[in-house]
């Protein structure tokens, strides 16, 4: 953002707007995410240093979905945002050296954000310290990266290909199970029900792979 900060300073010189800084990961872009890029550039114009991916590894000992060329392409792209850039820094102060480049006015986190390290840091600088609430847009759900990896997780664990669900057989027989062992190998367990005239009359279930 070096170039765009050279030109913006003109702006600002004339319009003394105040200059924003947020950091985060920001995996897996969600409305909560739009939300707290609306909220924060509501105090000036608003930038947002993203962690490497090296570093996220570093802090949570995964890497993110999304590699830190794709989410820093993301990011970039929504309206509200004047420039962004990777973090050169390592662990929980990662955004250090951005901070000191670009000098904000204004930090700008939410609650599950919110560190001692990163008040006494903008204590340090003279910086604006604001803690945002994280509450979800009214018609809209609650959302979290950790959440929806949870769901994804979830998903693709029951649509993985050649891997069996579990299955409900009852009063049926086992002709296709060469057939399932060549897709999920295993013992298995048979249950047999006594099947009465009600029964039979009201089941229509079946052996079937879904």
């Amino acid at each position: 953002w070096i170039h765009y900060i050279w030109w913006r300073g003109i702006l600002d010189s004339m319009t003394e707007k105040k200059k924003v800084l947020v950091s985060g990961c920001f995996d897996l872009l969600h409305c909560g995410h739009i939300d707290f890029f609306n909220k924060a550039s509501q105090y000036g114009d608003l930038y947002v240093c993203l962690g490497t991916d090296n570093n996220i590894k570093l802090l949570k000992g995964r890497v993110p979905v999304f590699n830190e060329s794709e989410r820093l392409t993301m990011v970039d792209s929504l309206h509200m945002v004047a420039g962004s850039r990777l973090a050169s820094g390592t662990g929980m102060l990662d955004f250090e050296p951005e901070l000191e480049e670009l000098q904000p006015d204004v930090f700008v986190v939410n609650h599950d954000g919110d560190r001692l390290s990163k008040r006494e840091l903008c204590n340090k600088y003279n910086i604006q310290y604001i803690v945002l609430d994280r509450t979800p847009i009214a018609y809209l759900p609650s959302r979290s990266s950790s959440s929806i990896k949870n769901d994804i997780r979830t998903c693709s664990d029951y649509f993985t290909p050649n891997k069996l669900p579990y299955r409900l057989c009852l009063a049926g027989g086992w002709m296709d199970q060469p057939f399932v062992s060549k897709l999920g190998r295993g013992s298995v367990v048979v249950v047999n029900i006594l099947p009465s005239v009600k029964f039979n009359k009201r089941s229509g279930l079946a052996t079937r792979y879904w």
